[in-house]
């Protein structure tokens, strides 16, 4: 069932990363018959492989993709951190934008409140986010409250240019709440977004700490201090016990990338065993074994082939075997989330939870 866009946030949700209009190894058909929902794509990578006039003639992601389902779109803004104050790309941020220079083509796009919504249309997402100013997690207090700063001059912006411009499309406008591990500024950030008015509100910067925590005091913090009618989408929020969590402190929204990495890496998420949700189906011990992947798991990998032969393809670097293992991850983390909704009873999320108290 295709869910509607008013819909978005109400029950829990997975979107696997679709960053250049593609799921790594997995095809739209594919995507909808495991139950996905909604992906996301990146506003920053489109805008230079295929830029706002030639997305525009396209038709959109939804049309390229062959896609009905949801699309939410991120603005570019972890970019502005990943690439230019991680230093990765040549570029400069002022409080009127991120300037982007291409290490490969010198190609250099200006990523403006407004120009990355521009964008987001072009793309025809349903879900957009307003472009904000990213930085690392262990960042001194001024660079946080510089952050933050900008961050709201930039979501003040954003709003009204969509509320003049595209406000009556029947899209949503969610916002990204910075201020790094102070806790004072996340509130602050929270409740200045809140005051401008937004769809939704994502939790931005990294949600786990240098130990691999999640950061609990944050997030708590965050959703406490937005709107509980709207969505609270926990970016980047991807390992299944850190997404109960989250959950439990009012998250519905979920992405992260980990889910296919994995997979291509041979570590798959199983809900049949006893002393683990994971395996790396590359060990010996599966080299010879004949049953599939997880025996409580109705996914095509699973209905259809053996820990021998997926094991096997990933061995030697097949395509199918990455297709195979990444269907079944993307699979068990859609049943995760129907775990949550209540659609097994929340079995696979009792689970999870006595592992880990185990």
């Amino acid at each position: 069932m295709i869910m509607k866009v008013s819909d978005f946030g109400k029950s829990y949700i997975f979107l696997p990363d679709a960053t250049q209009g593609s799921v790594k190894y997995v095809d739209s058909r594919s995507l909808w018959e495991i139950g996905t929902k909604g992906v996301v794509v990146n506003t920053l990578h489109l805008a230079f492989n295929l830029g706002l006039e030639r997305m525009h003639r396209l038709g959109g992601i939804h049309k390229l993709m062959d896609w009905n389902g949801i699309v939410l779109s991120d603005s570019g803004g972890f970019q502005v951190f990943s690439l230019i104050h991680r230093k990765a790309w040549h570029g400069k941020i002022s409080d009127e934008g991120a300037e982007f220079k291409h290490p490969n083509t010198g190609q250099k796009i200006y990523l403006t409140p407004e120009f990355s919504l521009d964008m987001q249309m072009a793309i025809g997402s349903d879900i957009c986010v307003v472009l904000d100013d990213c930085r690392d997690a262990n960042i001194s207090r001024h660079e946080a409250e510089e952050s933050v700063e900008r961050t709201i001059k930039w979501a003040y912006r954003s709003k009204k240019y969509w509320d003049k411009k595209y406000a009556q499309k029947g899209k949503l406008l969610s916002a990204v709440v910075q201020g790094a591990q102070f806790l004072d500024l996340r509130e602050y950030c929270a409740k200045e977004l809140t005051k401008i008015g937004f769809d939704g509100y994502n939790f931005g910067g990294f949600v786990v700490d240098d130990d691999g925590n999640l950061v609990e005091d944050e997030l708590r913090l965050v959703a406490q201090n937005t709107p509980e009618d709207k969505f609270r989408y926990g970016m980047g929020i991807g390992k299944p016990l850190d997404i109960v969590k989250a959950a439990s402190l009012g998250y519905k929204v979920f992405d992260t990338v980990l889910v296919t990495r994995n997979a291509r890496h041979g570590t798959l998420y199983v809900g049949d065993r006893e002393d683990s949700i994971k395996i790396n189906i590359r060990n010996e011990q599966f080299a010879e074994d004949f049953s599939p992947i997880d025996t409580t798991c109705d996914c095509f990998a699973c209905t259809h082939f053996s820990k021998a032969y997926v094991r096997h393809l990933l061995r030697q670097k097949e395509g199918v075997g990455y297709m195979l293992a990444s269907i079944h991850n993307l699979r068990f983390y859609q049943r995760l989330t129907n775990s949550l909704n209540g659609m097994d009873g929340g079995l696979l999320v009792k689970k999870i939870l006595l592992l880990n108290a185990s």
